[in-house]
């Protein structure tokens, strides 16, 4: 059997511009296609593209999929705090407030959508390189993954649980998949989100319905996607700047997965186990995600050669959710 050839830099950058520019133009982040470049690997090339080593570029990337999630997902939305983005701005700061240096302000200079990936990466590259706190300085002196992922942390996320261990080794993944002297990009696990509307039913409505009511929103979690559901659906969406059609698409669905691990609780964690029963884990379906809840993910992940950490982002739910 012959391998394929892994893309060269120039290509991969290349499709990272064309998907920059196309979702420019719709002025929406849109999933990558099974042969498109995926949103870590896009940002990964894009801070090549702007000067960086491999490493520091791994070190960003680390942070960013410990922050939103692998794919690194620029709907991303705190639940129950003030994250947004691939790199968690704070909603009253940095997402939307602080003079010359909030995320709403740089993006309408230009008339983007807040949610568009490319426009995101070109923020964080603007607080970057237009103010010295956030360290580019020190990062940019980092040789290793290990240093640039910790600058990044410390100068840029500012965290307060910063489980660093994971950020690297995130980072150091990164850098296995897409440096030079990498492996090339993992295998080919089915991550695609089902289209969702009025009128459909099973466990990926019933999974839905407990995001939403996460969210705050009374619906029945019954697996129906009913008259209440698709009000629902029509009010978040007018909440966070979708289009309001009541159609679940992959826009809707990055916006209102959350990024799950241990300690969390509430109505996502109780549509995860529901999930992960469906998928043949005996487990009390509690909201709680405590120990037995972790040991599910990560064997659900092994058995499914998604990234073994425990930590359910986008490519975990996609896994899941049919």
């Amino acid at each position: 059997m012959h391998r394929l050839a892994r893309p060269t830099r120039a290509r991969r950058v290349l499709t990272a511009v064309l998907a920059g520019a196309s979702a420019l133009v719709l002025g929406v982040a849109v999933a990558p296609s099974a042969s498109a470049a995926s949103n870590d690997e896009i940002a990964f090339d894009y801070f090549v593209g702007k000067g960086l080593t491999e490493n520091q570029s791994a070190g960003i990337v680390g942070n960013l999929i410990q922050e939103s999630g692998s794919p690194i997902n620029p709907y991303a939305d705190q639940p129950n705090g003030p994250g947004m983005g691939i790199a968690q701005w704070s909603e009253g700061g940095r997402w939307d407030h602080d003079a010359s240096d909030n995320v709403v302000w740089y993006v309408g200079q230009s008339g983007r959508s807040r949610y568009d990936l490319t426009a995101q990466l070109d923020f964080t590259w603007y607080e970057l390189s237009t103010f010295s706190g956030y360290g580019l300085a020190d990062l940019r002196a980092a040789t290793s993954v290990d240093t640039a992922t910790t600058v990044f942390m410390q100068k840029f996320e500012r965290c307060g649980t910063c489980a660093t261990t994971q950020r690297i080794a995130y980072a150091k993944d990164a850098l296995a998949k897409y440096g030079t002297g990498g492996s090339g990009g993992g295998g080919s696990t089915e991550t695609a989100l089902p289209t969702l509307r009025s009128g459909s039913q099973g466990t990926a409505v019933r999974t839905l319905q407990y995001l939403l009511r996460s969210r705050g929103y009374a619906v029945t979690a019954d697996g129906v996607f009913g008259a209440g559901t698709d009000s629902a659906v029509r009010s978040y969406q007018s909440a966070h700047g979708l289009g309001s059609d009541g159609i679940v698409g992959t826009n809707t669905w990055n916006s209102i997965l959350p990024v799950l691990r241990q300690g969390d609780s509430g109505d996502a964690v109780t549509g995860l186990q529901r999930e992960l029963v469906d998928a043949g884990y005996a487990l009390t379906v509690d909201g709680s995600f405590g120990p037995a809840t972790d040991s599910a993910v990560r064997s659900y992940q092994q058995a499914n050669g998604l990234l073994v950490d425990g930590v359910v982002g986008t490519n975990t739910w996609g896994s899941l959710v049919d």
